[in-house]
């Protein structure tokens, strides 16, 4: 079970006056155990909220000031990435279906200010749950919202990834408005247009990269998986060796090697995987620079070496789980120290 998992919201007119929220039957089946009583929900522009989850009623309870501070309405959808423990972020979309450009607000009982969202530098999302024609296969149309803010930066020639890595080549056509080329990932899903689908969420990265996420009939995601051995070299995929600088308390990333490009490289800009062991697993997040020359691993890092004791000298071998490029076993080979 992946560490990692989101559902859309779409807000009726009783939750929005209310103080509740009911979750998907599927997600609370599927991750209850793992959530806490006591969860906190962070908004792109730094607002943070903890609520209450009462896993019998299938409920979050806390959530009027949350309403009240983005001014919510009935036919507006939210979108929750659970990162494990008690966290979730969640991204608001506004009823056209493009993401919100975010107030600076944050709730009241937290110090710091707010922080801008610069668009389309830090990512744009929008929903697209309306496919016109009697068999739409190849095509949607954004928002209009959308458009007038990003269009322009869009180049002619587009890539979409998949929740595995998956890429599929398309465009976008300026004059009607048009991102194309998204008969491939009908076949990828094994359907036989875009309307068999409930709903997708295209997240803007930049440079011509739309990251694509596929939400079946309960709102949850649905995990493409691609077979990666198609496209990389045999397990492991990559090692590190623990040095100095990743046991500092606050240690400022972990350099994967180049190495290992024939992995890191289909990875995005901003990324994550989840690494296991036993039964216990840690979400990992990735961010590479800007002229795609390293990878690091950044958020969870701390947490992981805590937990598998890790020392100065260690390998970490990351081999593939279940043919993914976003899940990995994690074995550890203890450096040979001897006793003085």
């Amino acid at each position: 079970m992946a560490c990692v998992s989101k559902f859309m919201k779409l807000l009726t007119p009783e939750e929005c006056v209310s103080n509740e929220m009911v979750l998907p039957d599927e997600f609370v089946d599927k991750y209850a155990h793992r959530i806490p009583i006591g969860i906190k929900i962070k908004v792109r522009n730094g607002y943070e909220l903890w609520l209450d989850f009462v896993k019998t009623y299938k409920r979050f309870f806390g959530l009027s000031i949350f309403y009240k501070d983005f001014k919510l309405r009935s036919g507006q959808r939210l979108l929750f990435e659970y990162m494990g423990g008690f966290n979730f972020n969640v991204v608001i979309f506004g009823i056209c279906g493009s993401e919100i450009e975010y107030p600076l607000v944050v709730h009241e009982s937290q110090e710091r200010e707010a922080r801008e969202v610069l668009y389309p530098y830090d990512g744009w999302s929008f929903v697209n749950d309306h496919f016109p024609g009697r068999n739409p296969v190849d095509k949607v149309v954004p928002p209009f919202y959308f458009i007038d803010n990003i269009a322009a930066m869009i180049p002619n020639r587009v890539e979409y990834v998949l929740s595995d890595g998956q890429r599929i080549v398309g465009s976008y056509c300026h004059s009607e408005c048009e991102l194309t080329g998204l008969a491939s990932l009908c076949h990828i899903l094994g359907v036989p247009n875009l309307k068999s689908l409930n709903l997708l969420v295209f997240s803007y990265e930049g440079g011509g990269t739309f990251k694509i996420a596929v939400f079946d009939k309960s709102m949850l995601e649905i995990h493409v998986h691609v077979n990666v051995h198609q496209n990389v070299s045999n397990s492991p995929a990559f090692r590190i060796l623990v040095q100095q600088s990743h046991m500092l308390e606050y240690c400022h990333g972990v350099g994967i090697s180049k190495d290992f490009r024939n992995v890191t490289d289909l990875w995005l800009t901003q990324d994550s995987f989840t690494a296991y062991s036993d039964n216990r697993c840690w979400r990992l997040e990735i961010k590479k620079r800007r002229d795609w020359a390293r990878t690091e691993i950044h958020g969870g890092w701390i947490q992981f070496r805590d937990d598998m004791q890790l020392g100065i000298g260690d390998v970490c071998v990351f081999q593939f789980k279940n043919d993914t490029l976003h899940n990995f076993n994690v074995r550890v080979i203890k450096k040979i120290r001897i006793a003085s």
